[in-house]
């Protein structure tokens, strides 16, 4: 590998290094431009589509509360099988507890009121040819990926929708 060729990138790689030298596990400079997109790359999959698959379904699982107890009011169970209905009741949070950690998982999950898809540039900051392109390219590929996760999704009991392009948001909003 060799040093980044474009004089143009060089300044973002400097600004990138200095900005990380704050940011513990993480590479502390790039040398290429081929590190440049590789950590641009692992940054804008977290940033949207890990973020997805790990936020959206969060009231999906635990929305039902004995799958995700916001709290217990007894110790759990120490032994398999000793656990009556009566023993689980009582160690389940009360109505009020389920219902602030349903509310809060509810929150967290669901999309924001500023949705913008993965790929969607309300605000066109490009608008040379070679960008513009690039944009296009990858909108296309996206909608290609959602219809291969609708087909998939088509033929199981419980669809996982969490990836589709369509459901991804073009960065992380909380």
């Amino acid at each position: 590998n060799s040093p980044p060729s474009s004089p143009a990138i060089t300044p973002f790689i400097t600004h990138l290094s200095r900005f990380l030298s704050f940011c513990p596990g993480i590479p502390q400079s790039f040398s290429t431009v081929p590190e440049v997109v590789k950590f641009v790359t692992v940054v804008i999959f977290t940033c949207s589509g890990q973020h997805s698959a790990v936020n959206s379904g969060q009231y999906d699982y635990g929305g039902w509360m004995p799958n995700t107890p916001i709290s217990l009011q007894q110790p759990p169970p120490t032994t398999k099988g000793q656990s009556t209905e009566s023993t689980m009741l009582e160690t389940f949070p009360d109505v009020g507890t389920t219902a602030q950690g349903m509310s809060t998982m509810w929150l967290l999950s669901k999309q924001s009121s500023d949705f913008l898809a993965l790929g969607q540039y309300p605000e066109e900051h490009f608008n040379e040819i070679p960008p513009c392109t690039m944009i296009q390219k990858f909108q296309t590929e996206l909608k290609v990926f959602s219809e291969t996760v609708k087909a998939r999704n088509s033929g199981l009991p419980v669809p996982y929708t969490y990836m589709d392009p369509v459901v991804v948001e073009n960065s992380v909003a909380i």
